[in-house]
Formats: C-alpha cells, structure tokens, sequence
C-alpha cells in the first residue's frame, strides 16, 4: 500500500454506536499501520454497504459494516449484496440487543412487556424495516407465541434514533443494545427490561436475560465488522490483518472500548467469513419463518 491516508466508510450516522466503533477502531488501526485512517459517513444502509462492495480493491478503502448485511438480500428490492461481496479483516464487536422501554412505561419487567404484546400492537423502532433490531424483536414475539404481525416498525436511520423515538413516546420499545443506550439508561431516562444476550451485559449486571426472565432461550447477536472490498490482493489483506490483530492486543484501545462498554469478541480473516456466511444463514431462516421476505425497501436505505 502507499503512505496515502485510508477512506473506511460507514453506513450509518456519524455520532451513532457504529460511528463510535469505527472511529475507535480507525484510532489504533491508524496507528499500527503507520497511516492515517478516515472514517466517511455514508448514511443509509444500502448506500453505504455498496460504495464500499464497489470501491477498488487496492487498499485505500475499507468499511465498517454490521450484521445487516446477512439481511438485507433476503428482502424483495432491497438489495443483492451478501458477505460474499467483501473481504473480511476482523470484528471486533458482538453485542445482542435488548428491550429498553421509557422509564415511566407500565411494565415492571420482561413478563409485564410480553403481556403487553400479546394483548397488542407493540410500536418498535431502530433503524430500517430489514434492521437486526426490527427481528430480534420479532424473533422474541415468535419464540413467546405471539403473531409478528402484532408488531409495527418506525422506521429510523439508527438504533439511537429509535431510542429517541421511544424517550419521545412515539414507540413503545427500542430493542438496541444496552452499549447504544448507556447514555439514557445510566441517566435514569430510560429502562432495560432483558438482554438478548446468553450472558449478562457486564456493564448493566442488573439487567437478566430473556432466558432469566421469561425461560425462553432467545439470542441474536448484531456485529460490527472490518471488510474491504472483495478481491483485495493477498499481501494487503494480511498487512490489515496483521494490523488489526495488534489492535485487538493493544492496552490502550482495550481500555477505551471498556470504558464505552464495547463488548469486545474478534475474529479475523477466515474466521470472520465463516461468522459472517452462518450469520446470513441464520438470519435467512428466522425471515422465512416470520414471513416476512415480502418487506419493501425504504427510500431513506
């Protein structure tokens, strides 16, 4: 590669969880490639997944991509891309979302919210209608006996952005993560009643799980990973790769995705792309059971 500073896109909002991740981790990438790297918003999940499946494979443009990729092709005219389109580097992120409601909500935990959704409609938000949050929500709906079709979606761009739908009283639940709500939740202004997790957010112990509060074994984890584009020449991917491994050793960076509450699980090169092509499978097989394959593309994606 030349000394010519690194473009890393990302699909999503600048100041959202992603856009913390990726400028984290474009901090110490940076420095244990000795270049600089820049990270470029491109909102919209589609357009920003395909400026980076399309730019050249010569190193010089690299993305952070999420778990949605493994969604987005099961949707009617949404969009072709799969995992397959990219080179994958490593991810460092994996974290399962959780049911944050607003703080003066009328369910106490878990069992009082499912209550809710069983007696029905539910109003969720968090991004767009193919988003991880929209089926982790659904999934649980499903694994609780409840029809999916209980359920509406108020489309965002962001995670945080359905939050705020929520805070505001347009939405009943946002099912993001605990990291992606930790600045409400630590303030008292909002509530997480589960996580979707198999194990309890270190950062937010007091939270149970699905399985904890209601018996039902239901998990769905959203990643956010390092790719470039597919074809990129063996000796650049591994110079990335190798870069990226110090970045998982390096104290430093260890002690500031703590201090966000980043939940910190890499993988790299192939291991990732095994990851990634059983997340897709999976993801695959939960919208074919909830029926909804026939989700319609949303002009803001």
């Amino acid at each position: 590669m030349t000394d010519t500073a690194i473009e890393m896109i990302l699909p999503y909002p600048q100041g959202g969880g992603s856009d913390q991740r990726a400028r984290l981790t474009a901090k110490y990438l940076g420095r244990h490639l000795g270049r600089e790297v820049n990270v470029v918003n491109r909102t919209g999940a589609v357009t920003g997944h395909t400026a980076i499946a399309q730019a050249a494979p010569d190193g010089k443009t690299i993305g952070l991509i999420t778990g949605e990729i493994g969604m987005m092709h099961w949707h009617h005219n949404v969009t072709p891309l799969t995992p397959r389109d990219y080179t994958p580097l490593s991810v460092p992120f994996v974290e399962s979302s959780a049911i944050i409601v607003a703080p003066e909500a009328p369910y106490r935990d878990l069992a009082e919210f499912i209550e809710a959704c069983r007696q029905g409609p539910v109003t969720g938000s968090g991004g767009p209608d193919f988003s991880v949050w929209k089926f982790s929500l659904l999934g649980l709906l499903h694994a609780a006996g409840i029809a999916p079709s209980k359920a509406r979606w108020i489309e965002t761009y962001s995670g945080e952005q359905g939050l705020a739908n929520v805070l505001e009283g347009r939405a009943m639940v946002a099912p993001i993560t605990m990291t992606d709500a930790r600045g409400p939740l630590r303030a008292g202004r909002a509530r997480a009643l589960a996580t979707m997790e198999n194990r309890r957010h270190p950062g937010f112990p007091e939270v149970p799980t699905v399985m904890e509060a209601i018996g039902i074994a239901w998990s769905v984890a959203h990643w956010r990973g390092v790719v470039a584009p597919r074809a990129l020449p063996q000796a650049i991917r591994d110079e990335y790769i190798g870069a990226l491994r110090k970045v998982e050793a390096d104290a430093e960076f260890q002690a500031e995705a703590a201090a966000n509450f980043f939940t910190l699980r890499w993988r790299h090169g192939e291991d990732f792309a095994r990851y990634m092509e059983e997340d897709d499978a999976q993801f695959g097989r939960i919208i074919d059971v909830l029926d909804t394959k026939a989700g319609s593309a949303s002009g803001l994606y």
